[in-house]
């Protein structure tokens, strides 16, 4: 099982439990909430250190962890 990492809030989860996902800058990017994705939109260069190749593809759905950005 691969554990990707939320670049806005850095919460942890396996792929699969990803509510979304988003390439920029040639690498892919998951998210464990809308809120979490949208502040990655609204400034990914804030964000654009947890990385890794964009080869993998869309998770599905997820719930967003109690933890805040």
């Amino acid at each position: 099982m691969m554990t990707v990492e939320d670049p806005v809030c850095r919460n942890t989860m396996p792929l699969e439990n990803a509510h979304a996902s988003q390439e920029y800058g040639g690498w892919a990017y998951f998210f464990c909430s809308t809120h979490c994705h949208t502040a990655f939109k609204l400034n990914p260069e804030r964000y654009a250190d947890a990385r890794i190749p964009a080869a993998f593809s869309a998770p599905g759905d997820a719930s967003h962890p109690s933890r805040k950005a």
